[in-house]
C-alpha cells in the first residue's frame, strides 16, 4: 500500500496527539511527579491505542471542514470555560452554557467523523462484498 496526500493527516495525528494528549493528561490531573504505580504505563497505552486508531481511520475522512468546525468549537469552549473558572463566574449560567457547548461540540466531532468512516470506508466495502458475492 502506497502513502498518499490522504495519509498526512493520519500521520499527524499519529506523530502528535499522543504526547499532546498524554501532556494534557498529566496537566489537567496533576500527574507530573506520579511515580510507584502503573497510572502512566496504563494511561499512555490506552491514549496510544485511540490515537493509533484515529490515525488509521482518518484516511477515509475526505472532508475536513465539519471535523475542523467543530474541533474548533470545543477549543473556544474550553478556553472560555477556564476563562470562567479563572474570573470566578464558574457556577453561573454562562459558564454551564460554555460547558454544555463542548459537550456538543465533542458529540458533533464524533458524528462527524463517523459519518464519513462510515460512508466513504464502510459502506464502498460491503457494497464491493456484495457486488462480488452477486456475481457468484
Amino acid at each position: 500500500m502506497r502513502f498518499t496526500r490522504a495519509d498526512l493527516p493520519g500521520i499527524l495525528i499519529a506523530g502528535l496527539a499522543g504526547p499532546l494528549l498524554m501532556l494534557l493528561f498529566l496537566a489537567a490531573f496533576e500527574t507530573w511527579g506520579h511515580h510507584g504505580t502503573p497510572l502512566m504505563g496504563a494511561t499512555g497505552t490506552h491514549i496510544g491505542i485511540a490515537v493509533g486508531v484515529a490515525a488509521v481511520f482518518s484516511r477515509f475522512i475526505r472532508k475536513w471542514d465539519w471535523p475542523l468546525a467543530f474541533l474548533g468549537v470545543i477549543l473556544i469552549s474550553v478556553g472560555a470555560v477556564y476563562w470562567a473558572q479563572n474570573s470566578g463566574n464558574d457556577g453561573t449560567r454562562i459558564a454551564t452554557a460554555l460547558k454544555w457547548l463542548g459537550v456538543i461540540g465533542f458529540v458533533g466531532l464524533n458524528i462527524a467523523v463517523l459519518w464519513q468512516i462510515l460512508a466513504n470506508g464502510i459502506w464502498p466495502i460491503v457494497e464491493r462484498f456484495d457486488a462480488r458475492r452477486a456475481s457468484d
